[in-house]
């Protein structure tokens, strides 16, 4: 039987752990699909709606610091003042750096400028700024707006009023009445406010933006501009780029994959690019996914630990209730056994005494007859509970069958094994429950016999039983020993 019940436990055990892989297998696999297709649903977002929303969001703002300059710089150029100015022979300089100061304070540009085609003088609020020549490369602007087709261009330069400060420029013909040039005149913002701009996008949306020219040279950036000069791919992008196109394109730098928006703002000649970490958009994902996987783990763990705890309880259970007798809670016959082998072949000094005890209840089954058997059910349990306050803990107590019981008594001798049956038939007897349940005394019979010479403890046990029988043929109630 205990061959069978450790079979039952092992089995129990394995299919415990067939269903915890089961379990992690599902659960994984649940959870690593989803995962790809949140991660790919993140890229393809990434991709497709949130680089190019900031790319127009970004396409949108520049363009509107960009109209501020060019209404300012429409009026100036459509100003009768500075017309007249201009064909009077520029004579009162105070009256043009006034002009320019107050369209600098007034519409809160970083610069405000007139470049005479007759005098070649540089005019800005604070005087003259110097003298123009073809020949000096930071004037080439002013002959490239004097021979256009449009009235004005847009461009971002270094202005050199402005410490050479990175500016918005735009540049707007002057003419005189009859359409002739006199010169270009306009204002200059910073931009300082779209490179603020740019890092607001980049915390908003955690992405890097940055405007490119022609020449592959970063001119303003929310980011490490060395970082970016020295991207060959985004070069390469750029050098085959189609100004009229608006594309997304993906690249790898550093093992890392990265996405790019990359679109052409006309008015400044420029290139806007908006680039994102994709590993940035599926970390979180992929965050959450580890932490899915662990929290699973540490479940399972605990219904693992509870579910063996449980077992172990249920087979502690069973082990008892296949030692244990139902009706009294003794032991039975088959743990009797088990124990009764291990004392009986013992080597042990304190273990050689030995003895048995086989007792039955006087006329059973006239009690059965005559109160039923649910009382007589009752009298053997409280024979039972006597049965155990009168022998010692260590003792094992049997219900053998019926109305038989055993007991296995080690390490005492006979005589005071005797005592203690002698005493077990007082108690029996003296006793209030079964007096009132039958009321009429109870009595019992006995046989003793302690191991002396014999070879086997079934020649034990037989010597016993016929001391018992001896016991009731004697007329009952009596203890043969």
């Amino acid at each position: 039987m205990l061959n069978i019940q450790s079979n039952n436990f092992l089995y129990n055990y394995k299919i415990l752990i067939i269903i915890t892989i089961l379990l992690f297998i599902g659960f994984f696999a649940t959870s690593f699909f989803s995962y790809k297709i949140a991660t790919d649903l993140a890229k393809n977002e990434l991709k497709y709606k949130s680089l190019p929303l900031s790319s127009d969001n970004v396409y949108s703002e520049i363009q509107r610091d960009i109209l501020k300059p060019n209404l300012v710089s429409s009026l100036m150029a459509q100003d009768t003042f500075m017309i007249k100015w201009m064909l009077n022979g520029e004579q009162n300089i105070n009256e043009i750096t006034t002009y320019l100061s107050t369209i600098q304070k007034k519409y809160n540009t970083s610069t405000s400028f007139l470049v005479s085609d007759k005098t070649k003088n540089y005019y800005y609020p604070k005087g003259i700024l110097k003298e123009i020549s073809p020949n000096e490369k930071r004037d080439i602007w002013f002959y490239r707006v004097k021979n256009i087709v449009n009235e004005y261009e847009s461009n971002i330069d270094i202005d050199l009023a402005q410490n050479d400060s990175i500016t918005i420029f735009t540049n707007y013909k002057v003419k005189d009445f009859n359409g002739n040039f006199l010169g270009a005149t306009g204002v200059g913002l910073k931009t300082s406010h779209v490179g603020d701009l740019l890092k607001i996008y980049k915390k908003k949306y955690n992405h890097e933006i940055y405007l490119i020219n022609k020449d592959n040279k970063i001119l303003i950036s929310s980011k490490d501009t060395q970082d970016i000069q020295n991207n060959s791919f985004i070069n390469k992008v750029i050098n085959t780029f189609n100004k009229k196109d608006i594309s997304t394109h993906e690249y790898y730098k550093n093992n890392e994959k990265y996405v790019l928006n990359i679109r052409y703002i006309d008015e400044l000649n420029l290139y806007l690019c908006v680039e994102a970490k994709e590993g940035y958009f599926t970390e979180k994902l992929e965050k959450t996914f580890y932490i899915n996987i662990l929290i699973f783990s540490i479940i399972i763990l605990i219904i693992i630990i509870f579910t063996i705890l449980y077992i172990k309880h249920q087979q502690e259970i069973l082990k008892d209730l296949a030692k244990t007798d139902k009706l009294t809670s003794l032991n039975n016959r088959h743990d009797f056994d088990l124990i009764f082998e291990k004392l009986f072949n013992s080597q042990r000094k304190d273990e050689k005494d030995l003895t048995i005890l086989i007792f039955d209840v006087d006329d059973f089954k006239q009690i059965n007859d005559k109160f039923g058997h649910i009382v007589g059910d009752k009298v053997l349990i409280e024979i039972a509970n006597i049965f155990k306050n009168t022998f010692r803990d260590s003792d094992t107590l049997v219900r053998w069958g019926g109305d038989e019981f055993v007991a296995l008594l080690a390490k005492i001798k006979e005589d005071k094994a005797y005592k203690l049956t002698k005493k077990l038939c007082e108690n029996i007897s003296s006793n209030k429950t079964l007096h009132n349940l039958l009321n009429q005394e109870i009595t019992i019979s006995a046989g003793l016999h302690s191991k002396k010479d014999e070879t086997s403890k079934e020649e034990l046990f037989s010597k016993a039983d016929k001391n018992l029988y001896k016991a009731k043929q004697k007329g009952k109630n009596i203890i043969v020993y």
